[in-house]
């Protein structure tokens, strides 16, 4: 339903809800007509919201909202000043709170991927693909038994999956089609630092060090990361790790939220319940070392997890009783390359999403090669 023109009073305020309109619609990359299509409101009637020579009811404005990817606050509010915005990911990216191990080079690759990220996430409204991470909150550590508290998140997960306990697969390729993150890879100036997790409002990062070339150790870092992601990172926030993944301190004298991170990531890619299913129940006499490195093995070749990983993990699980018998065990660990649990893969998750929105006629020829840097055609020609 549409209203008559508006008062001296109200059209500066309407005129900024036009603004607000027409710039989501272009930071969407949609034309007015293809906005029209979708949201079942006539492309007229847009125009002139637009332009501030019309208002539109509250149905209609739901309903373009909703075309959007958006909630109706993101351009209901009728002053100019009020609308909360997360950081820039330029302002992001130089602010103090990020780790002084990323170089100058490594912010850049950052922001850049920030900005493919943001229209990431664009595209994704536009084929309504779902965002889990949404469905998670930051929320403080506990100081005691933290690897619980990544436990019970990483079965949340699983719950919302349609895989809900035998081995993920294409670890990547998940997050970007269920939790709106997009997920690059980067080679760090500093060879400790194997991940980063970025996020500036619904722009949704994951980079990954470029030398992590084994694919448990990948996978692993790629989970621990999503711990962050829905965990920790507040509207506007940067999560660097680093240091040795297999060592004693990464797993047992880390900071609570790194403890939970850790937790998460080797629920998530091993399930207790399937766990059990392929080792058996836990012997209440505990085994010896030969065993415990048997049981390590077979069950990190079943789920795809670095054998560091998965003894740390049987640890917490209680197959293996004590400390120090994991610490021995790392000291010779099978080291078994496992592969075939990831797919190498054609496109970047934001040119699958391009070609697919192009495809799908929701974005134009001219905005699809904006996003790509080159034309559909020559992408899809390599």
């Amino acid at each position: 339903m549409t209203q008559g023109p508006p008062t001296d009073d109200a059209s500066d305020a309407l005129r900024e809800l036009g603004r607000r309109l027409s710039r989501r619609r272009k930071e969407a990359g949609l034309e007015v007509e293809a906005l029209a299509a979708r949201a079942r409101v006539s492309a007229h009637l847009i125009r002139t919201f637009e332009l501030g020579e019309q208002a539109l009811g509250l149905s209609a404005l739901t309903r373009l909202a909703s075309a959007l990817g958006l909630a109706p606050t993101a351009f209901f509010h009728t002053s100019a000043p009020v609308e909360q915005v997360p950081l820039e990911p330029a302002a992001l990216l130089k602010g103090g709170a990020v780790s002084a191990s990323l170089s100058d080079v490594d912010r850049d690759f950052l922001l850049d991927g920030l900005r493919q990220a943001r229209a990431f996430s664009l595209l994704g409204a536009l084929r309504q693909i779902p965002r889990l991470a949404e469905e998670f909150h930051p929320e403080p550590p506990p100081a005691k038994n933290a690897h619980q508290a990544g436990y019970a998140c990483a079965r949340r997960v699983r719950a919302l999956l349609p895989e809900r306990q035998g081995p993920l697969r294409n670890l990547g390729r998940l997050m970007e089609s269920h939790f709106d993150v997009l997920v690059l890879r980067h080679a760090f100036t500093n060879p400790a630092v194997h991940g980063v997790s970025c996020r500036s409002g619904n722009a949704r990062l994951i980079v990954i060090h470029s030398e992590l070339t084994r694919e448990p150790v990948r996978r692993f870092v790629l989970a621990h990361e999503l711990a962050h992601q829905l965990l920790d990172l507040s509207e506007s926030d940067v999560q660097t790790d680093e240091g040795r993944l297999d060592s004693s301190r990464f797993w047992m004298e880390n900071p609570p939220a790194e403890k939970r991170a850790n937790a998460f990531a080797a629920m998530l890619l091993a399930p207790e319940e399937a766990v059990t299913q392929s080792l058996g129940a836990a012997k209440p006499e505990g085994y010896g070392l030969k065993e415990a490195r048997e049981l390590v093995i077979r069950a990190r070749t079943h789920f795809g997890l670095s054998f560091s990983a998965m003894a740390w993990h049987l640890y917490n699980l209680r197959y293996i009783r004590e400390r120090e018998t994991v610490e021995a065990l790392l000291m010779s660990p099978d080291e078994t390359v496992l592969e075939g649990f990831e797919d190498e893969t054609r496109f970047t998750g934001i040119e699958r999403r391009a070609l697919d929105a192009h495809a799908h006629e929701l974005i134009s020829s001219s905005r699809a090669r904006e996003l790509l840097g080159r034309p559909v055609e020559d992408l899809l020609a390599t």
